[in-house]
């Protein structure tokens, strides 16, 4: 390939600048807008059909992060594109190293084939396209990128992108501040603040590259004004990841800093004004750390001894995935199936994921599977990381630059991206997953000797990239329209229109047949329709589908309502089977033995006392999400007081009282009203709600009836007026 702007040579007395082909810049610029929409469309993390209004979707894509489906299948079809566009027309084709090409193969081989063995299912098919876009990504990277204008649209790509990401996030705190909400954490267009943080642990480094590069080689006026925006750019940057309240991103930031220094300095990079802008930089964000509620309540000592659940829970997960690992070393429990196979080695509360990439990885799809990824990430470091000898001044039109600087900011933004993967699942999210796979591209494209080319007859090039091409372009349409069908579906749900919803859904399973949610959830509408051994058959093939306790529990429920009890209870078995710690399943089969009398036989008895183990083991107390409160305790302890109360001991009767009312007035002081807010988005249950409630009175009433008995009248009377408190809040 001829040309890439980096230089002029003499004509005479014309300067001619060899132009970079057109395909070249096709290409480059589908890579370069799938990078900088990749935050904005795939920050978020798939946790089932959302209700999205039909005349809102595009809002909810670019804005509210409430579609990453198909927000990946748009980004993944720019990359795909650009895969297409560069094996058409590039005569020789430029590949990674061996040594990153060849373990990086593996993994993705070894990705498939647990989730063929393992039957994943949907879960195992989406990582896996995530992964293969990575490589699409990196490849053609590698294949049309050189030290020039192809490379600046890339890097402007990634900085400018970040940087609104950061704008967008700074004015999301502001808008929560002014509104009564100081302490709120940043999520921008992402899952939670901490994907957010990595994300931003990868872009800040890479924008203080740029920056170093453009203050030593950039001649005014371009560099002043380029240098004051992205001076900018990174204080938002590293704004925004302080208002994340991270305190694990931001010590990744910090580890990722320390490296770039090092090799600044070491390769002979920095100059004065750097230094003297990342003073500027840093004095900003110290006084957003101080002034910012969420931070500066995050950091300080009390913290760090109050809020134990957030660091004890990760190394709880931690444990609990490492005995999953090593129960299942060779392929795993199935790419993907985290989620419905973690409970039974937890140790704690719920999860989606693992708080660590690589114990994700091996616990999913194998040891093996992460001695690749860490064998490619080593061998990318080898080639990106040479150093080499700068370039000499010379009497030339437009010297060559020293792109050092740059090289400096993708390896520190590499390595902030592995350290914050130590503590977070951040590749879950294909915006960080995309984002890291454009710096490994990026590394090896301007390394010295990170690529070896490989001449491809056009056939060979053009009949492979159509098979790859046409492959992923189907796959990625298929999940992006049926995440939108099921969206729309989900919200007719929610306004009553079930007829409207199940043909919905009947669209969603069209374009996505494999997707375990929407056959669930029109297994439900069906029901619901009337038609009940339809929707029965599509509950019942959607838990064949995703095995996991939360639905094994919703059909048992469906069997419940048809009143077949021993099949009801058989699911209710399977799902503490796949949860031990499954508290609605304990609660069900507490009531199955039980039968209803206040006197409990010994087997209700035993569920009943299962749930209170539960609660006061870590699992009960070290919690992600501590203003989440678990009711079942609550109905545990109210079955336990009657209980105990139908037999004469007051005193355990009391005890059970006393910690009954505590989790339901907790839960009415700080998740009913969470719940509440979120009718819109399906989190209230009103059924449930009045279960809650209902207990909740029973807890007082029993209560006070307790008290009065002993002639306690005085301590009876504050639960008398609870009581009706309660009751008129419900009236009207």
């Amino acid at each position: 390939m001829r040309g890439n702007g980096a230089g002029r040579t003499g004509n005479g007395k014309t300067r001619l600048k060899p132009r970079v082909p057109q395909w070249v810049n096709g290409a480059v610029g589908l890579l370069s807008a799938g990078l900088a929409l990749a935050p904005w469309l795939t920050g978020s993390l798939y946790t089932g059909p959302r209700p999205v209004a039909p005349d809102e979707w595009v809002s909810a894509l670019f804005w509210g992060a409430d579609m990453p489906v198909m927000g990946g299948a748009i980004v993944g079809l720019f990359w795909v594109v650009a895969l297409l566009v560069s094996a058409w027309y590039a005569e020789m084709w430029r590949l990674p190293v061996g040594r990153v090409l060849a373990p990086l193969l593996m993994m993705l081989f070894l990705l498939g084939l647990s989730a063929a063995v393992m039957g994943s299912g949907w879960s195992g098919i989406y990582r896996l396209v995530g992964w293969v876009l990575a490589l699409v990504g990196l490849m053609t990277m590698v294949a049309v990128v050189r030290r020039g204008t192809p490379a600046w649209w890339l890097l402007g790509a990634l900085v400018g992108s970040a940087s609104l990401v950061g704008l967008r996030a700074c004015s999301e705190y502001l808008t929560n501040a002014l509104g009564g909400v100081p302490n709120w954490r940043v999520f921008a267009t992402f899952f939670n603040p901490n994907l957010l943080a990595g994300y931003l642990v990868m872009t800040a480094p890479l924008t203080m590259g740029v920056l170093l590069m453009v203050g030593r080689e950039w001649e005014e006026p371009r560099r002043r004004w380029l240098s004051a925006l992205l001076t900018v750019g990174l204080w938002l940057q590293l704004s925004a990841l302080v208002l994340t309240a991270s305190r694990l991103g931001m010590l990744s930031f910090v580890g990722a800093g320390v490296v770039f220094l090092a090799l600044a300095f070491k390769w002979g990079l920095v100059q004065r004004d750097f230094l003297l802008r990342l003073g500027v930089v840093g004095a900003l964000t110290a006084l957003i750390v101080v002034f910012s509620a969420p931070t500066a309540q995050r950091l300080t000592p009390q913290a760090a001894t109050q809020e134990v659940h957030s660091g004890a829970f990760r190394l709880e997960t931690w444990k609990g995935t490492t005995r999953m690992a090593l129960a299942n070393p060779l392929l795993g429990v199935g790419t993907g199936s985290f989620e419905w196979n973690y409970p039974r080695y937890a140790s704690v509360g719920f999860t989606r994921s693992a708080h660590n990439t690589y114990l994700e990885i091996a616990s999913e799809s194998g040891v093996l599977a992460l001695l690749m990824l860490l064998g490619m990430v080593g061998a990318w470091f080898t080639r990106a990381g040479q150093s080499e000898i700068p370039p000499q001044p010379a009497k030339t039109p437009v010297p060559a630059k020293d792109w050092r600087g740059v090289r400096v900011g993708i390896l520190a933004g590499v390595v902030g991206a592995l350290l914050h993967n130590a503590v977070d699942s951040d590749f879950q999210a294909w915006a960080n997953l995309l984002t890291f796979a454009g710096l490994l591209g990026l590394g090896l494209a301007l390394a010295v000797d990170g690529v070896y080319t490989v001449p491809l007859r056009a056939i060979e090039r053009r009949g492979t990239a159509l098979i790859i091409v046409g492959t992923l372009i189907l796959m990625l349409a298929s999940l992006g329209i049926g995440e939108l069908y099921a969206n729309q579906a989900r919200y007719k749900a929610l306004i009553q229109q079930v007829p409207q919803s199940a043909e919905l859904y009947g669209l969603a399973r069209s374009f996505d047949s494999t997707n375990p949610d929407y056959l669930m959830e029109s297994g439900e509408l069906y029901y619901a329709l009337g038609r009940r051994e339809t929707g029965l058959e599509m509950l019942e093939r959607a838990v064949r589908m995703k095995p996991s306790a939360r639905n094994w529990y919703r059909l048992g429920l469906y069997y419940e309502r048809e009143g077949d009890r021993d099949k009801a209870r058989q699911a209710f078995q399977e799902a503490l089977q796949r949860d031990p710690h499954s508290l609605p399943a304990l609660l069900k089969l507490a009531q199955y033995a039980g039968g209803g009398s206040e006197r409990l036989n010994e087997e209700a008895l035993r569920y009943y006392q299962r749930v209170v183990e539960i609660e006061e083991s870590p699992y009960g107390r070290v919690l992600a999400v501590p203003q989440i409160v678990e009711t079942a305790y609550g109905f545990a302890h109210l079955a336990l007081a009657q209980h105990y109360r139908a037999m004469g001991d007051t005193t355990r009767a009391r005890q059970h009282y006393e910690r009954a009312l505590v989790v339901f007035q907790r839960y009415r002081q700080l998740t009913y009203p969470f719940n509440s807010a979120g009718r819109s988005l399906g989190l209230y249950n009103p059924d449930r709600e009045r279960q809650i409630l209902s207990a909740h009175l029973a807890t007082l009433q029993g209560f006070a009836e307790l008290l009065e008995a002993q002639g306690n009248t005085q301590s009876a009377r504050p639960l008398r007026e609870e009581y009706n408190r309660l009751l008129n809040a419900e009236s009207s």
